[in-house]
């Protein structure tokens, strides 16, 4: 379960609503842009690995820790304009600012009065991404292990020429060295339920609305399903998001919140059989300035979140604060 991430990658700030950060250009050829920053951050979990906490005394709440670290990302897309054909590479802005760092290949086409139909295939992302290989393991080193995730993204976005859009993510998760738990007395069957391999999906059905002039409303629903190995790491969530966005042309402002629940299909065999079952929410705003010091092509960038994760167990409970900042070179 790599609580951390779950919470951040369903939210947050899009510069507008996604029709309009993303669409199809109108003239041939290459596009897209370079992003590079820094973070700082203060995350608190006992899932997500950090080297600050390779030991823990109890299965008690995650101590917080300090981050620093390079954010880099690109979005680059090759546009047939006669045909409405788009290829895409990199990680999707609507989905960067949403800390979903998840690398994108595919093509949208777009359909005259139908809207844009995407498809495309996912995969793990430049950010790191491991876990604790065992992490209820106390009084001892804790060995960190790699999280990787692969899978399928489908898309219509401008539904029929509405403004609803959707689109459906479904990948494996494959844990390299899962050893959850094998450092406590649990039975065989009993650690069986905690395996973190399996396939997660996501689906999210947006609308955007643009109530005043260069104002923007995006409110949605995310359901989503963590059909994992381990019965006790097995769960349902369902979200709503609202986003908000204001753009001036060189100027983008955005505010999203996210709210959110997660319920398990079993109790924890290391918690009296209780559930892990998770209240979620998190609040971001992000500025966008393009064209610095004159150049178009140039644009700084900052932001800042706040996200927590309140579990029926202490020890599922997540929190995060962050603050980033860049430069943007868009062409």
């Amino acid at each position: 379960m790599y609580k951390i991430i779950l919470t951040t990658a369903a939210l947050l700030a899009t510069a507008t609503t996604q029709a309009q950060i993303n669409p199809i250009a109108r003239e041939s050829g290459f596009s897209g842009s370079l992003t590079a920053g820094a973070v700082y951050g203060e995350i608190a979990s006992n899932f997500y690995k950090s080297d600050e906490h390779e030991r823990i005394d109890n299965l008690g709440s995650p101590q917080g820790q300090s981050i620093v670290s390079p954010m880099i990302r690109f979005d680059l897309r090759y546009t047939l304009a006669e045909s409405r054909t788009q290829f895409v590479l990199g990680n999707q802005i609507h989905d960067a600012l949403r800390f979903d760092f998840t690398q994108l290949l595919g093509v949208r086409q777009e359909i005259t009065g139908r809207g844009i139909l995407s498809a495309g295939f996912v995969f793990n992302g430049i950010a790191p991404n491991e876990v604790w290989a065992d992490p209820y393991r106390t009084n001892a080193t804790r060995a960190g292990t790699e999280r990787d995730t692969k899978g399928l993204r489908l898309g219509w976005e401008s539904i029929m020429g509405s403004a609803f859009s959707v689109d459906l993510t479904s990948r494996r998760i494959d844990i390299e060295n899962e050893d959850s738990g094998r450092s406590t007395t649990l039975a065989a069957n009993q650690l069986a339920q905690l395996d973190r391999n399996g396939t997660s999906t996501r689906l999210r059905l947006s609308y955007d609305w643009e109530f005043a002039p260069r104002h923007f409303l995006s409110p949605g629903l995310i359901i989503g399903k963590d059909d994992l190995d381990g019965a006790a790491m097995r769960n349902d969530s369902t979200g709503f998001k609202l986003d908000y966005g204001f753009n001036t042309g060189n100027d983008t402002l955005a505010a999203s919140l996210f709210i959110g629940q997660q319920n398990y299909d079993a109790g924890h065999p290391l918690f009296g059989n209780r559930k892990a079952d998770s209240t979620d929410y998190a609040l971001g705003v992000n500025y966008l300035r393009q064209g610095l010091f004159g150049y178009k092509w140039l644009g700084g960038y900052v932001n800042a979140s706040y996200g927590k994760s309140e579990s029926n167990i202490d020890f599922f409970n997540a929190d995060f604060k962050r603050l980033g900042f860049g430069l943007r070179y868009k062409f």
